[in-house]
């Protein structure tokens, strides 16, 4: 059964997620050693004993009693070969039976088209896209993604907008200086930093742990904007495939008028391209509107409204009443 059960199946798992251009940092088993409070299981699909396709699926126990399966940023494999995402699920189908499962949901890091969807619900799939409330994504469905392919340092700047070359100098004049180093001193600060901003915006936070669990399992990047010895911003980075995700951010009460986030994005912009990676993404938006502060913020390096609407939802419904009772929930 095409479901790791053995360190040799891990291992070859591991070998085609790590080759593989399809290969996110969410469907890479480390972000299951992240998700540590979730179930965690590997399924793939082989062709001439080689792995062809393959989907890491977590799971937690929701409200209702039954299991969310939740293969994030999923599969591993070519978002348009309908059959072999076909075969993935089958593959998937005895996580239903073991966790009690009403659900398997996946929402790959593919762009909106209207075929794939068509091709889905035609094998008997549900399919969450531009017809659903944007709130009530499990991700975000539109992400800003900045390309760097073609650009040098001047170039990509001249491309931000204006108020965003502004603010980046502004900083400079500030005399703020981003620094990378990714240590229990600057975990520390980008800590402090979360708590700082989540009291701030009235939101949650997660645990220091879980940052730690991030930057242990990836090859994670702390970047840090400081003021003198002061610790205005900081973001958590994963580098992965060609891209690197602007994965957490926080920054202070205070000095805010020195653009110091401008200073620490820009300074990441550039080690991306340093380092050889074509994308910089920094994540989801649930507005497009410049109304909001956060779009408004990505959107003056992704200029002019530079976004990328990902395709939505594919839910495998295993029971059709719990399903609606938690579409209704969230």
């Amino acid at each position: 059964m095409p479901i790791v059960n053995t360190a040799e199946e891990e291992k070859r798992y591991m070998d085609f997620i790590k080759s593989s251009p399809y290969a996110k940092p969410m469907q890479d088993p480390a972000w299951s050693r992240v998700k540590n409070n979730w179930t965690s299981d590997l399924v793939y699909v082989e062709e001439n004993k080689q792995i062809i396709g393959a989907m890491s699926i977590i799971g937690i126990k929701n409200i209702n009693g039954k299991h969310f399966l939740y293969a994030p940023r999923g599969p591993v494999c070519d978002f348009r070969n309908y059959k072999l995402v076909d075969q993935l699920i089958k593959e998937a189908t005895p996580l239903k039976e073991k966790y009690d499962a009403f659900l398997l949901r996946m929402d790959p890091e593919f762009p909106f088209e209207e075929k794939p969807i068509y091709e889905y619900k035609k094998l008997g799939y549900d399919f969450r896209s531009v017809e659903a409330d944007i709130h009530s994504f499990t991700q975000p469905r539109y992400n800003m993604i900045l390309d760097t392919k073609g650009f040098d340092e001047d170039s990509l700047l001249k491309s931000f907008s204006s108020k965003g070359r502004y603010n980046i100098r502004k900083s400079v004049r500030s005399e703020i200086i981003t620094k990378r180093e990714t240590n229990n001193e600057t975990l520390d600060n980008f800590y402090q930093l979360t708590k700082i901003m989540a009291q701030r915006q009235g939101i949650n936070y997660r645990p220091k742990e879980y940052f730690k669990g991030i930057i242990d399992n990836f090859d994670a990047q702390i970047f840090t904007a400081y003021y003198k010895d002061k610790a205005l911003a900081a973001s958590l980075l994963i580098p992965y495939n060609d891209k690197v995700y602007y994965l957490y951010a926080a920054s202070s009460n205070d000095m805010r008028s020195k653009m110091p986030n401008y200073n620490m994005v820009w300074e990441e912009i550039k080690w991306t391209m340093a380092n050889g990676y074509r994308y910089f993404d920094f994540g989801g938006t649930f507005s497009l509107d410049d109304k909001d502060g956060l779009y408004k913020f990505k959107e003056h390096f992704c200029y002019p409204n530079k976004y990328t609407a990902f395709i939505g939802e594919l839910d495998v419904v295993y029971d059709r009443e719990k399903y609606k009772e938690f579409l209704k929930e969230n």
